[in-house]
Parts: structure tokens; C-alpha cells; sequence
């Protein structure tokens, strides 16, 4: 997207019944008319969230959602690099949809996942594109008491514009939120992370195969512009941030999960990029009585997902300070390990790098725990974000402390 209009705030609808923690995830973008943006916001936003460990919880993709007129060789650029980026990632192919044949069966798809919510288990529609009216369709032949269980997030500007411009394209995000679903308008994502400079985006060559596509997606098939600005709107869905800088999209890439959607044995995705807690109630309910003498919980820090803890003044990852013999659940590959890993001592608090201070390089890592990790398991690099060491066996990745022998 090229263009900021300056828009007054849209009431959106009471969202007292979208409650659910980790709602499915549904989204529709166009990309095959106007503008280039969609042709990499796709992908990058499929790779947010399997890079985070939520795949599963995106149920719904449908594309090239500019009905009644279509540019042939952006529609088809942006099937390959969603059809790529869903092989990388070891997505289910029956939850993606080309609308420029494939219309009726993705709001079929949609209208079974609507009809599935419930207050326990709702569902979340990005409405990643200017026209409305695919977004429209997906909604109305749902069970209607069911669509109050539904949120639909759009941008600023853009659900004004709608893109209203052949017989088609009907209906507007003013009908969309008639419906009788919830609707959010977050800020218009040109000005954010997600339209940067093709330089910014240069450090997804460091994130191993999926990362080097991602970058070849943005830089030599999406017009070469950095412009990936609707992927802004599946940053918000699964952060609740809606400005994001660019180390925090990079933050999401330390990653909690595998290519193949598996996750270790301790990257949970319950919150952050190294998914230990969402909140210091949590991190409470793994250490309280499993620290060491004078140690205390802090908090969550919400920027990494990890616990923080606390003894006169020294700060520390909960993990590290956990007393010998404890059965936390988050602590037992560094206290029980007989291993010499200098990261199992609170001097891990250090300003050595990022905010868990642990590294700011892979070789720092590799001198801490090569010799001390389970077999198979290989350092993977310093995630420098988070100041946290990764590894890596048969494409699982976890936190290295987590996987010391």
C-alpha cells in the first residue's frame, strides 16, 4: 500500500464475546490488482505464525480477492509464493484458496469455521485488502448467532477506500460490520515495520532455508520495494502491537517452532519469542518453591516470553537460578544436568547481549554449550533480539538451556 488516508475512528462493535485466548485465524488478502504489497505480506504473515508455534490456529487463507478484475501475472506471482511458503512451512494445503477460481469453496470453508465458534472458541478474520467484498461474502452465509464470535481486522484508510471500482465489488466495511460481527480498525501499516527498506529486511538471510525464501520473496517477486505492509495486520493478531518496529518482527523469528510445525519439549508458544509466560502469574506457577535460597520471581518479560527473577538486586532468567533437584517444569535440562554450562549460574544476567543478556553472538554460544547439549542437538545461532543462544535438531528448535545433556 502507497497511499495514508487520514481517517476519524470507526465504533467497532462491544468484543465481549470474543474471549477466547487463542482464537482460529482466518485471512484474506487481494495482491492480484493495485498494489504489490500482498505479494510478500501473505507469506510473511503464514511465517509469523508458524514461526511463533500458532499454525494450527490459521484455519483460513483465501488470495487474489480483487473480484471482477485481475492482473494475470501479479495473481499468479502471489499463488507461487503462497504455495512456496506453505510447502516451507508444512502448511495443510486444503486451507488455502485462489478466489479467482476458488471463490465458493473458501467461503464454504469460512462459513463451516464461523459456524464451529463458540464464546470459548472464536475466530479472527484479517480483511487484508482494499476491496471488502470477499471479506463480505466469507461472513453472510454463516449461522448468524455465530457471528458474534467473529473479529474482523482491517486498517485505517484502506476500509475507506475500498477499492469499489467494477460491478462486483459491492459491499463496503460498513456492511461487514452490520453483520453483526465485532470489527477493529488498527493503524495504517505504511508507516510501520511491515513497509520498510529492502536493507531492513536483509536479516532473514541469517534465519536458515525459510528465511533466505522469504527475503527472495520480498526482494526479486514482490517488485523489489520492501513494501510488505499487510503482513502488519497478522503482526497486531498475534501481539495485540499494532506499530511494530522491525526487531520486534524479527523477534518473532527466534521462533518456538519447526518448519514442520513441531515444537520441543520447552518452546511452548504460550507468550513472546522464547514462549516460557505471557504474564508474571505464570512464571509464578513454574518457580515459586523451585528457586534457590533468596531468589524471587520478578516477572514476565513480555519482549522475550521468559521468566525474570530476583535476589538482592541481581537479576536473572528463572531458569538459571532454579534450585538443584526442582521439578519446574521449565528448569530441568539446566538443574539436573551435570553439564559445565557457564548459562546455569545467574551471572547469565550479564549485559553480555539482548535482554536476557546471555549472547550476542553464535560464537559465544557454541563456547557454552558445544559438549554440553543431548545428542543431535546443534547450536543454531544467537538469537540477538532476545540475547538468548537457540539450537536446533532435525529442524526443532529450542532454547540451548533447554536441551543440555
Amino acid at each position: 500500500m502507497k497511499f495514508i488516508y487520514v481517517l476519524p475512528v470507526v465504533a467497532s462493535l462491544c468484543l465481549t464475546n470474543i474471549a477466547s485466548a487463542q482464537p482460529r485465524i482466518a485471512y484474506s488478502a487481494d495482491g492480484n490488482m493495485h498494489d504489490t504489497d500482498d505479494l510478500c505480506a501473505s507469506p510473511l504473515s503464514m511465517a509469523i505464525v508458524a514461526e511463533v508455534g500458532d499454525k494450527l490456529r490459521l484455519v483460513h487463507l483465501d488470495y487474489n480477492n480483487h473480484l471482477g478484475q485481475s492482473s494475470s501475472s501479479k495473481g499468479d506471482q502471489h499463488k507461487k509464493n503462497i504455495e512456496d511458503t506453505a510447502k516451507a512451512y508444512n502448511y495443510i494445503p486444503s486451507i488455502f484458496f485462489d478466489d479467482r477460481t476458488q471463490a465458493t469453496q473458501a467461503i464454504v470453508n469460512m462459513t463451516n469455521e464461523i459456524n464451529k465458534s463458540s464464546a470459548v472458541d472464536n475466530i479472527t478474520l484479517a480483511c487484508a485488502s482494499a476491496p471488502k467484498e470477499m471479506c463480505y461474502r466469507l461472513l453472510v452465509s454463516a449461522n448468524v448467532a455465530k457471528l458474534q464470535y467473529v473479529l474482523v481486522v482491517a486498517e485505517h484508510g484502506w476500509a475507506a477506500l475500498d477499492h469499489n471500482d467494477n460491478a462486483q465489488l459491492i459491499h463496503k466495511w460498513n456492511d461487514i460490520c452490520k453483520l453483526g460481527v465485532a470489527c477493529k480498525l488498527i493503524a495504517n501499516q505504511n508507516q510501520f515495520a511491515y513497509n520498510s527498506l529492502i536493507s531492513q529486511w536483509s536479516w532473514l538471510n541469517a534465519e536458515g532455508p525459510n528465511g533466505e525464501l522469504l527475503y527472495e520473496i520480498i526482494t526479486k517477486r514482490s517488485k523489489n520495494t520492501g513494501d510488505c505492509s499487510d503482513g502488519g495486520i497478522m503482526h497486531y493478531i498475534l501481539t495485540d502491537n499494532q506499530q511494530p518496529k522491525m526487531n520486534e518482527v524479527r523477534g518473532l523469528f527466534s521462533g518456538s517452532s519447526s518448519s514442520s510445525g513441531s515444537s520441543s519439549s520447552s518452546s511452548s508458544s504460550s507468550g513472546g519469542p522464547e514462549g516460557e509466560c505471557t504474564n508474571t502469574n505464570q512464571c509464578k506457577a513454574i518457580y515459586n518453591s523451585n528457586l534457590q535460597p533468596g531468589w524471587s520471581v520478578l516477572k514476565c518479560n513480555k519482549n522475550t516470553g521468559v521468566c525474570r527473577c530476583e535476589k538482592g538486586g541481581t537479576k536473572a532468567r528463572c531458569a538459571d537460578v532454579v534450585a538443584s533437584g526442582s521439578s519446574s517444569s521449565s528448569s530441568s535440562s539446566s538443574s539436573n544436568s551435570g553439564s559445565s554450562s557457564s548459562s546455569s549460574s545467574s551471572s547469565s544476567s550479564s549485559s553480555s547481549g539482548g535482554p536476557e543478556g546471555e549472547c550476542t553472538t553464535k560464537s559465544q554460544c557454541k563456547s557454552i554449550y558445544d559438549g554440553n547439549l543431548q545428542a543431535g542437538w546443534s547450536v543454531l545461532k544467537c538469537n540477538t533480539s532476545t540475547g538468548v543462544c537457540r539450537c536446533e535438531k532435525n529442524n526443532t528448535k529450542a532454547r540451548c538451556i533447554d536441551v543440555i545433556k
